[in-house]
């Protein structure tokens, strides 16, 4: 019983190797360059020079996967609901064999965790503490002289209306 389980897993994971494999290279491509030469892969934050709501995910799972679990909740805390979905996810696909249709909803979820975690530490931790940190020579400050300032003045005036 268990050997059959474990070659139809098998066969459902080459499958989706065989679809998939390409792209995940790709992206982990992309990741590997955009990193070594602009030291983020994420598009937001190289235009921007803002950190997304995701920042520090990737990071997070580098931590988990090392077992520094308190600094991987501390790079970001939302890492922890992505393994269990992930494994969720992993365990309908391959050993189960079917849908796991409440993706769309812990995707969602997962979302919605994902911005108020930003939300609380944005105004916290922005521009000075990782992953919250503002990238220097990003595209619109290299493109629009005044955009750093801006900025600056933009978060100061959200401080003061939120201490108020």
């Amino acid at each position: 019983m268990l050997k059959k389980y474990g070659k139809r897993a098998v066969g459902r994971l080459r499958k989706d190797i065989r679809e998939y494999g390409v792209v995940s290279i790709l992206i982990l491509v992309y990741m590997a360059v955009f990193s070594i030469l602009f030291g983020t892969p994420c598009p937001i934050r190289l235009v921007t020079g803002l950190p997304c709501p995701g920042c520090g995910v990737t990071r997070a799972a580098m931590l988990l996967l090392t077992g520094r679990w308190q600094q991987a909740w501390q790079m970001n805390p939302v890492i922890f609901p992505i393994v269990l979905a992930a494994f969720y996810y992993a365990m309908n696909r391959y050993l189960l064999g079917r849908k796991a249709r409440e993706m769309k909803w812990i995707i969602m979820g997962i979302a919605i965790m994902l911005l108020a975690v930003y939300m609380l530490r944005i105004g916290r931790y922005f521009p000075d503490r990782e992953p919250y940190s503002y990238l220097r020579g990003n595209f619109l400050e290299r493109t629009i002289p005044t955009y750093r300032e801006s900025l600056r003045e933009a978060f100061e005036s959200a401080k003061r209306i939120s201490q108020s």
